[in-house]
């Protein structure tokens, strides 16, 4: 009886813990009655799922699966009922889709689609990018190799949650590397910053988007370069072999939850995390995208201490003028001995709070330059690293298509192997310009012909144009020289014509014409494409901008062109104007000092 009663006692206990009362419609009955409703088991980890202290839901999530149903109604006329219901914690969320499988139940907690949980639940398709890197309080050295991590990390301490894939990275790290690193778990994945920043000497793997949070947060954490993951995809969970699968992937690949999506990832996380994510999820090499993005924080960081500087300078100044006054009107008022001892107290106090503040600050600002240069040799190393493999790629391409008995296919392979090398050294190579630009190296001016540079830059366009059966023509008379680098001067048209081609639709024209006016020789690049909005032009030299004007012929961008342009005219003692509206072409002019 006691056995009975224990046995009782425990298959209460499941029940009460997992919550076996959700939904069970299937999608084809649900096609059927028009109506209906599904059980969604979640857990509040923001900013997928974000539940507020009112009850209300709001996140990532909680807006792609409202997507879902309207998507149900207007494509289908049915009407979709969601029951939320929170968990508190991964393990029971993906615990009731696994043990006690329901139709018409959903899980939702950023699950990881991996080969083990594919044997025990159903998959969506992805619907976000499942990126984690390596992240450590700063008092952590940054260590570049997996040699120098099994010598550093073994002291540390992990933090993580149990039963995810953040363990599994961990135990399987420890494992593979002998490593004795002790791990400490949280309740959720939103605990594992906090759980680094408690004390030092601690690290763990984060979600992409919560470490881009962080660093805009200015959080006290660095990610290290080594064993990130990318996995398959963040999905939705359901019962293994449910027909839901169906309207559920049919859904995530339509353009409503396209625009859904890139409007929810704007909102939560920020344009600048969007533009980030998109080119990773187009194969961009997510460490040398995180690479530039954790240099632009920094940059930003040490331009707001620059102003931080110059603000504490000003009141300084301020202070002291006040100071000078209050003793003036002092001196008037008292006696003259008293106050001048008591105004030199006050300035002697307020001596040593600036002295103090302005100590402080300077050790701050040595740190950023420190770290600014890491980063730069970091990516310098990196770039040069990289063009050995492109250039070997690129050569044994050639050797491949010297044999004779190639077939078209295999022709048509190697050649697009040659071309994706030649593109991603050149994505290097912009890479590296942007460092040469930022780090203000000079070099000897000599006089050049425009017209000779701009023939060069036609030359190695001119086949891209072809492709797009696009007319270059260049209007240019006599000989305009002017002073500086054929390099800096060869940037700039080729980016300028490399834009206008891009955006120019099929069978266009784009003109190039040099002129001389008052002492100034201007070269225009004018183009038939879509224009610029007021709102691009506000932001299009800026680097890593995404305008809204799209490439007619689905061309890719690094968002560099322009910035480089606006750097290099300036180098150059030039200016730079345009002329541009909606649905009129677009007209850049680069003025140029005669010689």
């Amino acid at each position: 009886m006691r056995i009975i009663r224990s046995i009782s006692f425990a298959v209460l206990l499941f029940f009460l813990a997992f919550g076996a009362t959700g939904s069970d419609l299937t999608w084809k009955e649900l096609k059927q009655k028009k109506d209906g409703t599904v059980t969604i088991y979640y857990r509040s980890t923001e900013p997928f799922l974000i539940r507020e202290t009112d009850g209300s839901l709001r996140g990532l999530e909680y807006e792609m699966m409202v997507g879902f149903k309207y998507f149900l109604w207007n494509k289908y006329g049915i009407r979709l009922n969601l029951d939320w219901q929170s968990k508190e914690s991964f393990k029971y969320v993906f615990g009731l889709i696994k043990n006690n499988p329901k139709e018409g139940e959903f899980g939702l907690d950023i699950i990881s689609r991996t080969s083990t949980r594919e044997e025990e639940v159903g998959f969506s398709n992805p619907y976000f990018p499942d990126i984690q890197v390596l992240v450590s309080d700063k008092s952590i050295p940054t260590v570049s190799s997996l040699d120098e991590f099994k010598k550093t990390f073994h002291k540390f301490t992990a933090i993580s949650v149990a039963e995810t894939t953040y363990d599994q990275y961990l135990k399987n790290i420890r494992e593979e590397h002998d490593l004795d690193f002790a791990i400490i778990y949280k309740e959720t994945s939103n605990e594992i910053l906090e759980g680094i920043l408690e004390q030092p000497g601690r690290f763990g793997y984060m979600d992409l988007p919560n470490y881009l949070i962080a660093l805009n947060q200015n959080q006290e954490i660095k990610r290290q370069p080594i064993l990130p993951i990318k996995g398959i995809g963040f999905c939705v969970i359901f019962k293994k072999g449910s027909d839901w699968e169906i309207p559920i992937n049919e859904y995530l690949a339509s353009p409503d939850y396209e625009i859904l999506r890139n409007k929810g990832i704007q909102k939560y996380l920020g344009n600048d995390v969007y533009d980030l994510i998109e080119n990773i999820s187009k194969g961009e090499d997510e460490g040398m995208v995180l690479l530039l993005k954790e240099k632009e924080l920094v940059d930003k960081e040490l331009s707001e201490q620059s102003k931080q500087v110059q603000r504490q300078a000003y009141i300084t100044n301020m202070l002291l003028a006040c100071v000078v006054v209050v003793m003036i009107f002092a001196f008037a008022l008292f006696n003259r001995s008293r106050v001048k001892s008591k105004a030199n107290e006050i300035l002697t106090a307020h001596r040593n709070m600036i002295e103090n503040q302005n100590e402080l600050l300077s050790k701050r600002n040595n740190e950023l330059l420190e770290l600014d240069e890491e980063k730069n040799n970091f990516i310098n190393i990196l770039s040069h690293d990289l063009r050995a493999p492109i250039n070997n790629i690129s050569g044994l391409a050639g050797l491949l298509k010297m044999d004779e008995n190639l077939t078209e296919s295999q022709i048509s392979s190697i050649e697009h192997i040659a071309s994706e090398s030649r593109r991603l050294n050149k994505m290097v190579t912009r890479i590296l310009d942007v460092e040469r630009i930022e780090s203000n190296s000079t070099e000897d001016f000599r006089v050049i012909d425009l017209t000779e540079v701009l023939n060069k830059v036609l030359s190695n366009y001119k086949q891209q144009a072809l492709d797009k059966k696009i007319t270059l023509a260049l209007d240019s008379a006599g000989e305009q020289k002017v002073s500086g680098l054929e390099q800096y001067l060869f940037h700039v048209f080729e980016n300028l014509l490399s834009n206008a081609i891009k955006f120019s639709p099929l069978g266009e024209a784009i003109w190039i014409k040099v002129e001389t006016e008052n002492g100034f020789h201007q070269v225009s690049f004018t183009d038939g494409g879509p224009g610029l909005s007021e709102e691009d032009q506000k932001r299009m030299f800026k680097k890593f901008q995404r305008l809204s004007a799209k490439p007619t012929a689905g061309e890719r961008s690094t968002g560099l062109g322009l910035s480089i342009v606006a750097k290099y005219t300036g180098l150059l003692g030039g200016k730079l104007e345009w002329e541009s509206a909606p649905d009129q072409g677009t007209t850049f002019i680069v003025k140029l000092k005669a010689v």
